[in-house]
């Protein structure tokens, strides 16, 4: 029986040492450069951070503080209350302009994201004659600014008695919406592969079973991004709204907020309240919705 015995390493020569410690200050060196700049980067998010979401904090902190410890020029509070949102509820227009503001916006989200889910399935899939045309108008249509047709629509909303009426205000506010959220949808399908489809439908699927069995479960995190964005957009629109409406039981919200400035003075209490009524729900709605904005909507659905 032959034993192999396992000789032991001789002493490393200096050269071999030199290199090794030459190795290992270059690691420690590169580790520190991606140190330093993990923080410079850190840091510099950490600012913008701070300067956007400044005036914000602020608004929220000013709604608890009254009116004259807002003046006083105090950053800090000296006393916190509710009595600011108390008011702000007080007043006749503001719980009928947050139902105003929340029906519209809620049947608008609904609609934009059924009828943009479709038109965008269509031009994604399907070929036809126009197809090309049909893209390029939505195109152009993000190209005219909003202000350039706001007098033909008033003008014809007027002629059609859409006016000064909530079922205006959402047709108004889907002719803004459904365009763009085409697109992005049409953006989203492309990353869906076909071949689940037609795998389903080999499979005795129809197109319809596959539309709902198989994109929209794909497409939900879009969906999800185009309802978030339809109903905000809804949710804050001011200029269109300010055009069609003029009975005070029919104004939203931003045009129930221009009631508050008055021409010789306002309560930046109960102002500052009225715009966190405003953004909190906004606020709710992405903190429920923000695992849903992921990409690669169609990555692992196929097998190499």
């Amino acid at each position: 029986m032959t034993v192999v015995t396992r000789a032991e390493p001789g002493p490393e020569t200096p050269a071999a040492v030199d290199r090794r410690e030459s190795l290992g200050q270059r690691a420690l060196l590169l580790k520190g450069r991606k140190n330093r700049k993990t923080t410079l980067v850190a840091s510099a998010q950490i600012a913008a951070a701070v300067i956007f979401l400044a005036p914000i904090i602020w608004m929220y902190v000013a709604s608890l503080r009254p009116n004259l410890d807002i003046r006083s020029g105090n950053p800090f509070p000296t006393r916190v209350s509710f009595d600011n949102f108390v008011h702000l509820f007080q007043l006749g227009i503001v719980p009928q302009a947050f139902l105003n503001s929340a029906v519209v916006a809620g049947i608008s989200a609904v609609i934009v994201t059924v009828v943009s889910t479709l038109a965008a399935y269509g031009l994604s899939r399907f070929g036809f004659r126009g197809k090309g045309f049909a893209s390029g108008l939505l195109l152009a249509g993000q190209l005219v600014p909003g202000l350039v047709v706001l007098v033909p629509l008033v003008v014809a909303f007027r002629q059609m008695g859409l006016a000064d009426s909530l079922v205006g205000v959402t047709i108004a506010h889907l002719t803004l919406g459904i365009p763009i959220a085409v697109l992005l949808l049409r953006n989203y399908l492309s990353d869906i592969p076909v071949a689940l489809e037609e795998a389903a439908i080999v499979d005795g699927c129809s197109r319809i079973g596959a539309l709902f069995r198989i994109v929209l479960p794909l497409l939900r995190p879009a969906l999800a991004a185009v309802t978030a964005f339809s109903f905000i957009l809804s949710w804050g629109e001011y200029v269109v709204a300010l055009s069609l409406i003029t009975t005070d039981s029919k104004k939203t919200l931003p045009l129930a907020m221009q009631s508050l400035f008055q021409l010789y003075g306002v309560d930046l209490g109960v102002v500052m309240a009225f715009g966190v009524v405003i953004s909190l729900p906004v606020a709710i709605l992405f903190m429920f919705i923000q695992r849903s904005f992921v990409s690669n909507l169609g990555t692992g659905g196929v097998k190499e």
